[in-house]
């Protein structure tokens, strides 16, 4: 099969060209039934969308073209994450309304699908069965709409990755809890057939999934191919990433005898060489997001591919919005542990911080997986005499818990009382849309390079 590699230049003509490139729609049939699955997992009122979600300036490109072939009946599906600001919250609804996809659907006339509603279907990927979305699996042609960005889970988040937003909210965790992260992306990849991938590569993001540690750029590229091994190891040597050492990619080779050649890969449009770039994946959450306010002695390390998307979503703007209301404080030696792992986490030099006087363990799996180590007593869990153990629960924790519990636990009480004031007031215009939250990185998405257009 082919893989396209078009410049973007804002006309539906580059994106007919990519998939006129690869055949992207030789096979479809205008009476099938076409499921469009961008990536829009975050409810991201709060966060800059550039390289983080598909834009709806692809999505309804992908429509328009649809339309010209005779369809009627497509249909946009997505999961988001959900937990963050209010359990009960239309996380799906408010992704979609806040990329322009709600607007681009009443447009056209396109039905819009929250997976999280279901109903599902029980699917065996091998020792773990999940649950996806029948309309993922009903679907005759499914068009898998990723944006092109490396991941700190991952290294990369493509085709393969998207159709995690397939499954139902459980099925998400255990592909975390399961201690298989890669290998149920791959299986997952076989349960459920793309049967052509258009990476949106109109901003490329780097360190994601989003724009709270990660860094979008500017690049005005569409990869599109029938074939979504082809189309990964394309947009992941784009990225800068070995696509041999992308673990769900490595064993989806090796099951199916696939080769990370690159010069084997039949290539039209743009040459490859010039488009390659050098981006980073990996980061320690305490230094991309504390280190902007001065804030020290707040340890989160690297939390390994245990920490689900909700928790690692959550606790990402949590501990961001906690250092922009505590800036230059000094925490001294304090340790938050989260996801499945079974006791203190290292810091990037082993011995190099100090042993925590504090301790947070966040989230119900990590609280889970510390029980069989420690003796539950009132006020918290003596790991060692001398320090002091709090537990944030929930699968995942809520926002405002997470920022209470830090907050209570770690300032006196005068500072304590003026931050949950002034931040309950913050959060209630987030959720009525009268503020809109900024953080020192967010600056440069001003500039004319970043098209708030792409999303209306």
């Amino acid at each position: 099969m082919t893989v396209s590699l078009v410049r973007f230049d804002g006309s539906l003509d580059s994106l007919r060209r990519a998939i006129q490139l690869c055949h992207g729609f030789e096979k479809l049939g205008r009476n099938d039934r076409v499921l469009i699955k961008p990536n829009n997992c975050f409810r991201h009122r709060i966060m800059p969308p550039y390289g983080m979600v598909t834009t709806s300036k692809i999505v309804e490109g992908v429509i328009q073209l649809l339309l010209e072939c005779g369809c009627q009946d497509i249909s946009i599906g997505e999961g988001a994450i959900t937990g963050i600001l209010d359990e009960l919250d239309p996380y799906t609804k408010h992704g979609f309304r806040g990329t322009g996809i709600d607007r681009v659907a009443e447009k056209y006339g396109i039905r819009l699908i929250d997976f999280n509603q279901g109903p599902f279907q029980e699917v065996d990927l091998g020792e773990v069965k999940v649950q996806v979305a029948r309309a993922a699996l009903d679907t005759d042609f499914l068009i898998n709409l990723p944006v092109l960005k490396t991941h700190f889970q991952t290294k990369v988040s493509l085709g393969f990755k998207n159709l995690k937003g397939c499954l139902s909210e459980g099925s998400r965790k255990r592909f975390h809890t399961s201690g298989r992260l890669d290998s149920l992306i791959c299986l997952l990849n076989q349960a459920i057939r793309s049967d052509l991938v258009i990476i949106d590569g109109i901003y490329m993001l780097e360190k994601g999934p989003e724009t709270l540690v990660g860094v979008a750029h500017r690049k005005d590229l569409i990869i599109a191919s029938p074939d979504i091994f082809e189309c990964d190891v394309v947009g992941a040597t784009i990225l800068g990433i070995d696509p041999l050492q992308v673990d769900y990619l490595r064993e989806f080779a090796q099951r199916y005898g696939r080769s990370f050649d690159i010069s084997s890969i039949e290539m039209a449009g743009e040459d490859i060489e010039p488009l390659k770039e050098r981006l980073e994946w990996g980061f320690e959450p305490d230094q991309e997001l504390l280190t902007p306010a001065k804030v020290t002695g707040l340890f989160a390390p690297d939390p390994g591919q245990s920490l689900c998307s909700a928790c690692g979503a959550t606790l990402a703007l949590a501990l961001s919005i906690f250092g922009k209301d505590n800036p230059k404080m000094d925490f001294g030696a304090v340790e938050l542990r989260y996801g499945l792992g079974s006791g203190p986490k290292r810091g990037r030099e082993d011995g190099a911080r100090p042993s925590p006087t504090k301790v947070f363990l966040y989230g119900d799996c990590a609280i889970r997986s510390h029980m069989s180590l420690q003796r539950k007593v009132k006020g918290g869990i003596p790991l060692r005499p001398s320090e002091e153990v709090f537990l944030i629960e929930g699968c995942s924790p809520t926002l405002n818990r997470t920022l209470l519990m830090l907050t209570k636990a770690l300032l006196s009480k005068p500072r304590m009382l003026r931050v949950l004031l002034v931040r309950t007031m913050k959060l209630i215009g987030i959720r009525l849309g009268i503020y809109r939250e900024m953080f020192p990185g967010w600056e440069r998405y001003r500039s004319k390079e970043f098209d708030q257009s792409h999303f209306s």
